[in-house]
């Protein structure tokens, strides 16, 4: 049976598309974890923020139909609702961000080692 042989060429063409597979790999890695401590973060501001929203409804809680003629517990709701998508927004555009960069670098020093 004959052997198969490689052009030159091919053999570079796949080493350079697995530099760029790895590259995008490393990217995705990179922004998932970016997007994740984002959200991280943004989940304790937003609980450090909506101390209203929790105070009240521990309010309503305890005293029952009184407690909530005391407060407007939707208008605090439908504010923590809309921080809480700027924060999801915000966190999958800096995860998106920071994954397009890492992969940018990654295949940058990839491509550096190669030559």
């Amino acid at each position: 049976m004959g052997t198969i042989a490689h052009e030159p060429s091919t053999d570079t063409f796949q080493s350079w598309l697995g530099r760029l597979l790895l590259a995008l790999v490393i990217g995705c890695l990179v922004g998932i974890l970016a997007y994740l401590a984002a959200r991280a973060i943004g989940s304790v501001w937003l609980l450090l923020n909506q101390q209203e929203l929790i105070n009240a409804t521990r309010q309503a809680l305890q005293q029952g139909v009184m407690g909530l003629a005391d407060t407007n517990l939707r208008a605090l709701r439908l504010a923590a609702e809309a921080q809480q998508y700027h924060i999801s927004e915000v966190s999958t555009w800096f995860g998106f961000g920071t994954g397009l960069i890492a992969a940018i670098i990654a295949f940058v020093r990839l491509e550096s080692q190669q030559g």
